[in-house]
């Protein structure tokens, strides 16, 4: 059994170790190591954090976080944590069941980002509407607006509550105008 399989998992933000071994060869930013915890071969495992930059000089890996209070001798294996921000599946280092679910995910995203209303480009005025120009302005305005649309609730106090409530309203309202 190899220990602090949780701290590791923690430390990282990870739901699991990595299943894609290191082809001892590609660089990596952040991978999840098996160091043995003692020179015999009956010693104990433990996970620990690795790197590896070629490009910075390194010859081999280096442990960048170790769990254990114990002294680590050797590393035995090392699970590459892969980049998930990259939209290029195939040439992920990952194994074909993880590819496919990154896929998945990569679709959803993308779907998300198309249906997304804040990717329009943001009005000029601070305020989002161009006959509102100060705080008060502002709450006479959310005032109407509430009344009008029966909206009940307390009235934003601090000018950047003013400002959220004021864009909630602009993109209720930009919406509403799509949808017709």
């Amino acid at each position: 059994m190899i220990e602090k399989e949780q701290e590791v998992c923690e430390a990282l933000s990870l739901p699991s170790i990595p299943k894609k071994k290191w082809d001892g060869k590609k660089s990596f930013k952040t991978g999840v190591a098996v160091v043995s915890l003692g020179a015999m071969d009956n010693a104990g495992l433990a996970y620990a954090v690795a790197t590896f930059d070629a490009e910075r000089g390194d010859k081999k890996p280096r442990i960048t976080k170790v769990f254990t209070t114990e002294q680590f001798f050797d590393i035995k294996e090392i699970y590459i944590v892969p980049d998930y921000m990259d939209d290029d599946v195939e040439n992920m280092d990952l194994d074909d069941e993880s590819k496919a679910a990154a896929q998945r995910l990569l679709d959803e995203a993308k779907e998300l980002e198309g249906n997304d209303s804040h990717n329009d480009e943001l009005p000029k005025n601070e305020y989002f509407f161009n006959h509102v120009h100060n705080d008060d302005e502002a709450i006479a305005y959310i005032k109407s607006y509430n009344k009008t649309n029966k909206v009940r609730g307390k009235l934003p106090q601090t000018h950047d509550q003013i400002i959220m409530r004021l864009s909630v309203i602009y993109y209720e309202q930009k919406n509403k105008t799509k949808k017709k």
